[in-house]
């Protein structure tokens, strides 16, 4: 029985009428940040980000562990995250759940931000995965946007 919900959701980083215009070096140096603060970009998901290690896979993509301490359920949760530049960011949390963030760009230059999800729920009824499908699916629009929201409002405060 199925018991991984995937799920992705796209925005565009620029939007007409938006400003600052933002760069795809500042978008990647504000989820490099992100690896590190994670609260920063979702403070009402995550509580906290502690960094374990530091080092680099066989392809010289840095890769840190961290735990993030979920505001909600107080739960922490190890996770591996490897940055590939400058497009995307693998989070692979210790059940086996994944996250890609992802800087693409579109046919006439234009940058969006996908959030793709593989959310392991093993042992739960369809019924129960469903559920979780609809809770995730917010959450996933919540994400990109807010994380989009966070790099503008950075790069506003000259911190990106």
């Amino acid at each position: 029985m199925p018991s991984t919900n995937n799920i992705a959701f796209t925005a565009p980083i620029n939007p007409p009428g938006h400003s600052p215009v933002l760069t795809v070096d500042q978008i990647w140096n504000g989820l490099l940040l992100k690896i590190r603060s994670a609260e920063t970009f979702v403070p009402a998901a995550i509580q906290s980000t502690k960094v374990v290690s530091e080092s680099y896979d066989d392809n010289g993509n840095p890769v840190t562990v961290r735990e993030v301490l979920f505001r909600e359920s107080q739960k922490a949760v190890q996770e591996t995250v490897t940055a590939f530049e400058a497009s995307r960011v693998e989070f692979v949390q210790s059940e086996g759940s994944k996250i890609n963030n992802v800087i693409s760009e579109g046919a006439d230059g234009e940058l969006y931000m996908t959030y793709m999800f593989e959310w392991r729920h093993p042992g739960v009824s369809k019924e129960e995965l469903a559920a979780l499908a609809e809770k995730e699916r917010t959450m996933s629009q919540m994400a990109v946007e807010g994380t989009i929201k966070v790099l503008r409002q950075l790069v506003e405060e000259k911190k990106l």
